[in-house]
């Protein structure tokens, strides 16, 4: 595994791990909705701004933006909208919530057999994430859970959404089809999945963001700073970028390190005692991982080359047109 690629993977799942964290200081003075709207919206602005600074622009062409809406849809406002149809839903079991969020992974794997593009996924990455996903198991063991339930439903629905909406984000930052114009960069998607989440999160506030009125710390700002701009902005950029440099199914194994990271976070800041379960969790998760991310000798079909990404093309991408 290059080193570029090991970082951008360490920076997402340390960033995403150590998020409950950063959530539990600014709920200190805003609520779930108020919370969510300013998050994104810091995030949109800075990323506008690295936008600005790397001289690209945003996107044109109902088409593109129809993409880009439909990503943010299933990513972000498709989760939230079954959470409020469902009135059981939010009182879902813990452990069970997390296992259906590790669970992407594998939703990208069925999509991808479902769409006959086994292709894109690898045997070796394939078990690497099967291996992964029974880690988490481990790790949470949930074994008493309401798995017939509305809730369990809802998390289902939401994880089989987030894995398309994988897809899709490779499939756009994917070699440009023919007179289509080029790629669209990782910078140029995460500034208009925030910039579009603004919107939702906007559409969202009147579902309890005017109940009270939001209290701002220097703790609160700056855990809304890390979590908007680098939590909601750059790191998603690194996400986008280890899609389009990996493909979708090995990407995803990232969402494994987030429960790795969360637990040792625990350890470390909430004097956690890690039991013999856990740390055998943690060690299959990590032995999946590192399965899935053995160099390979050969490139997948239908993945961008080595020599493809060195064409002048390939060296400055500008936004889809």
């Amino acid at each position: 595994m290059r080193f570029d690629s090991a970082a951008r993977f360490a920076a997402v799942a340390l960033m995403w791990g150590s998020s409950y964290f950063w959530i539990k200081i600014v709920f200190g003075g805003l609520n779930s909705a108020q919370f969510s709207f300013f998050r994104i919206l810091v995030g949109a602005v800075a990323m506008l701004g690295i936008l600005a600074l790397g001289r690209e622009r945003l996107p044109r062409g109902a088409g593109v933006w129809a993409r880009l809406v439909l990503i943010a849809f299933l990513a972000n406002a498709l989760p939230v909208l079954l959470v409020e149809l469902v009135d059981d839903a939010v009182g879902a079991d813990a452990d069970m919530v997390s296992v259906f969020n590790a669970s992407v992974p594998l939703c990208v794997v069925l999509l991808c057999l479902a769409a006959r593009r086994a292709d894109r996924v690898p045997a070796r990455v394939a078990a690497g994430l099967v291996v992964g996903f029974a880690g988490v198991l481990v790790l949470y063991a949930p074994w008493g859970a309401e798995w017939l339930s509305a809730g369990a439903a809802v998390n289902a629905a939401a994880a089989i959404a987030y894995g398309w909406s994988m897809l899709l984000m490779e499939k756009l930052m994917g070699p440009a089809e023919e007179g289509g114009g080029r790629a669209m960069t990782p910078l140029v998607l995460a500034t208009t999945q925030a910039v579009i989440g603004v919107g939702w999160a906007g559409i969202n506030m009147p579902n309890g963001g005017f109940d009270s009125t939001p209290h701002f710390s220097a703790s609160i700002i700056g855990a809304l700073l890390v979590l908007g701009v680098l939590n909601t902005g750059l790191v998603y950029m690194c996400f986008a970028w280890l899609i389009r440099e990996e493909g979708a199914a090995k990407a995803s194994g990232v969402l494994y390190a987030v429960p790795v990271v969360l637990t040792l976070g625990m350890v470390l800041l909430e004097d956690h005692v890690l039991g013999t379960r856990e740390i055998l969790g943690m060690a299959v998760i990590v032995a999946g991982l590192i399965l899935t991310r053995l160099p390979q000798r050969t490139a997948p079909a239908g993945r961008t080359r080595s020599a493809d990404r060195a064409t002048p093309a390939a060296k400055s991408p500008a936004a889809v047109r």
